[in-house]
């Protein structure tokens, strides 16, 4: 039960989080920290109940994983990702963590999948806005979840 609460808490705030992303091509700090802070809670009490430490530490390390991995491309992808995208994709790896590592794969490559369209159309264009990614990194998650392993 612990674990759905986790996902409402991304569900929520990832809605927020993508509106905002949008708006202002922008995640604010405070709100992925809140989001951090109800995943870890989620997480560590689901562990604590049922005794599934090794899902804690899986949703740990897939949380290393996701971020570091966005903070990767954010150091040497010139701007095209931003810290903002490398906080969320922490947050949902750890989420996603909790479900498996084929979650995590899935929630590491659709993003990228679902944001072509919209990156083709925007090299094609003569002003080149940046790309709100976080809305991408919160879709990708989602379907993670309902593909399953």
């Amino acid at each position: 039960m612990l674990l759905v609460a986790a996902w409402l808490a991304v569900l929520y705030v990832g809605l927020l989080l993508a509106a905002v992303d949008v708006a202002t091509r922008r995640l604010p700090s405070p709100i992925l920290a809140a989001a951090a802070m109800a995943v870890g809670v989620c997480l560590v009490g689901h562990a604590g109940v049922t005794g599934q430490w090794c899902t804690l530490a899986t949703a740990l390390l897939a949380s290393g994983v996701l971020g570091g991995g966005h903070l990767l491309l954010a150091l040497v992808g010139g701007g095209a990702v931003g810290m903002g995208d490398v906080r969320m994709a922490a947050v949902l790896g750890a989420s996603l963590g909790a479900l498996g590592w084929t979650a995590v794969m899935w929630g590491a490559v659709l993003p990228y999948v679902l944001a072509v369209p919209e990156a083709v159309v925007r090299l094609a264009s003569p002003r080149r806005p940046d790309l709100a990614f976080g809305p991408y990194l919160l879709v990708g998650a989602l379907l993670a979840v309902t593909l399953g392993p």
